[in-house]
């Protein structure tokens, strides 16, 4: 093709402008759906992988809902004995937020030693719910840096003879 042939009027057939817009905005919703779809199954995916160790629970913003007695050790620093059942679990580090909560049974016999972490404490205002069944309980506490934080652990005997330990642990480091 050459320069005079670029210049040359050509003749163009009309374009059918009607019916485009109802095309374009079906296209549109369309996109949408299906992004919406991606978006969904994405988040209940990855949410529900997250809420346990094996997923992501330490590695992204999701809270861990389900601990090993390991975890429990962690991030009480207290030494379980084997055999120690983690009835419920709760963790969650995001920014400056700490929140732990975790019920553990011990088995027949086992015992624990909390003042390695933990000392004598007077009860709290609010007893943990998981506790309130307990008896013959002691009361346990460690020093947390933010003046409205917390950590306790409550340690009794359940109805069944076996010793329950439960962590509440909440706080928020100063300067945050």
């Amino acid at each position: 093709m050459s320069i005079e042939q670029l210049g040359e009027p050509v003749e163009v057939a009309e374009t059918r402008t009607r019916g485009q817009l109802p095309r374009l905005l079906f296209s549109l919703l369309g996109i949408g759906v299906v992004i919406g779809l991606i978006v969904g199954v994405g988040g209940l995916f990855f949410g529900n992988l997250s809420q346990t160790e094996a997923g992501l629970c330490r590695l992204t913003w999701a809270a861990c809902t389900e601990l090993s007695a390991g975890s429990v050790e962690n991030l009480s620093g207290v030494d379980l004995p084997e055999g120690t059942v983690v009835v419920s679990g709760y963790a969650q580090e995001l920014a400056s937020l700490r929140e732990f909560r975790a019920e553990v049974i011990l088995p027949k016999g086992g015992q624990v030693t909390m003042s390695n972490a933990y000392s004598p404490g007077d009860p709290p205002a609010d007893v943990p719910a998981a506790a309130r069944g307990l008896e013959f309980v002691t009361f346990w506490s460690r020093p947390v840096h933010d003046p409205d934080g917390r950590s306790i652990a409550v340690v009794g005997v359940g109805a069944d003879g076996r010793t329950v330990i439960v962590f509440d642990e909440r706080q928020v480091p100063s300067g945050s």
